[in-house]
């Protein structure tokens, strides 16, 4: 599968957005799936199909490419799970392409609430436009 990093609809935060995300080892067989502790990021944008992060953590994606991810758009806690598709250092961490597992459901929660979070962005940019209008 190509990842497709120039999809039609990217949202860039002005602020990158908090959250944590945990590494997923598949053990295969009868043992469980295992989970590394949590750790820290940031997303710098987003789309319904993936995601750009940035952390202070190096991840080794050849050897562990399944991660969860948890966030809040808006007021929604979201849970994601996606595949590292690629990596980069930059002078504040490591930046990671995340593709979103496909599911229709969550495509709608992130569209939904970027929407929302959209409006209340334009609504208070708004707002301190005319209060300054007015001096």
């Amino acid at each position: 599968m190509q990842y497709k990093r120039n999809e039609y609809f990217r949202y860039t935060f002005g602020e990158p957005c908090e959250a944590t995300f945990r590494l997923i080892k598949d053990t295969g067989g009868d043992r469980p799936t295992e989970f590394s502790n949590k750790g820290k990021c940031q997303i710098i944008d987003i789309s319904p199909n993936g995601l750009r992060i940035i952390t202070e953590l190096s991840i080794v994606i050849e050897l562990l490419k399944v991660i969860e991810v948890n966030f809040i758009i808006d007021e929604t806690p979201l849970s994601m799970i996606g595949e590292l598709v690629w990596s980069k250092k930059n002078v504040n961490g490591f930046e990671y392409g995340v593709r979103l597992s496909e599911d229709q459901n969550n495509e709608q929660k992130i569209v939904n609430d970027l929407k929302v979070r959209s409006r209340k962005e334009m609504e208070l940019k708004t707002k301190n436009v005319s209060r300054f209008d007015k001096k």
